[in-house]
């Protein structure tokens, strides 16, 4: 999780630090603001999850002048001051949580639970709305190693089998075929894809139909040169597959 420091008095920045990297290793600080000016000016150009925020500022620029001048409602925000009588200010500002000093560790790491809990949910329904919105729009949602991928199911080539993994073949912007491997078997993806023209031909090949070019006893040829062994003891059952998909697209 990345995050921002904002806060005029290096010694609290130097404490925040030592206390984050030997508790919360999984947290990078990514830059410090030292003053409520500063941070106006970097922020917007930053990215990053949370932002640990003092309130009152060398440069006489409060973290409510702040906050007025930057769309509050996107930050994430854990309040780290020496004033107690700005808890309630802060919380319609929609801070995670009010942290006072001298830091108490227990209430800091409290509010950075509170902070990945909130921070992961709001992850969590933007990607179940990029996959409602990519269904709907006749997408394949394709989970790889290292990232989510949605593409047009007009893009995807064929799947194969890579022992417990698959590997996707599909065509990018300029028409070339790429490879994404992902840790679900060819099985899943079956089922994943059902809605989809996609067509088991062999144990380990997921074949998209619309771009079957040719068909003729043990091999079928797609779209951009590809040719693939198709199952012996299903040839019948795939080419009455292929011909019906065919003539009714």
């Amino acid at each position: 999780m990345k995050a921002v420091i904002v806060e005029d008095e290096k010694l609290s920045v130097l404490n925040l630090e030592k206390i984050l990297q030997e508790y919360a290793p999984d947290i990078e600080i990514v830059d410090v603001c030292y003053s409520g000016r500063e941070a106006i000016e970097k922020l917007p150009l930053l990215t990053f999850d949370l932002v640990f925020l003092d309130i009152q500022f060398n440069d006489d620029f409060d973290a409510f002048e702040m906050l007025k001048a930057w769309k509050w409602d996107k930050l994430q925000i854990i309040f780290v001051t020496s004033y107690n009588d700005f808890a309630l200010k802060a919380f319609k500002f929609n801070a995670i949580d009010y942290v006072t000093k001298p830091i108490d560790k227990d209430d800091l790491l409290r509010a950075i639970e509170k902070a990945k809990s909130k921070i992961f949910r709001k992850e969590e329904l933007e990607q179940l709305l990029q996959t409602i919105n990519a269904l709907h729009n006749k997408q394949l949602v394709i989970k790889g190693q290292n990232k989510t991928v949605f593409l047009p199911a007009s893009q995807v080539l064929y799947l194969k089998a890579e022992k417990e993994y698959s590997a996707i073949h599909y065509l990018d912007e300029q028409n070339q075929i790429k490879e994404l491997f992902t840790s679900r078997h060819l099985g899943y993806w079956e089922n994943e894809f059902r809605e989809f023209p996609f067509l088991r031909v062999h144990k380990s090949f997921l074949v998209n139909m619309e771009h079957i070019v040719a068909y003729g006893g043990r091999f079928i040829k797609l779209s951009h040169g590809t040719r693939l062994e198709v199952a012996r003891d299903r040839r019948k059952e795939i080419e009455m597959k292929i011909l019906t998909y065919k003539t009714q697209s």
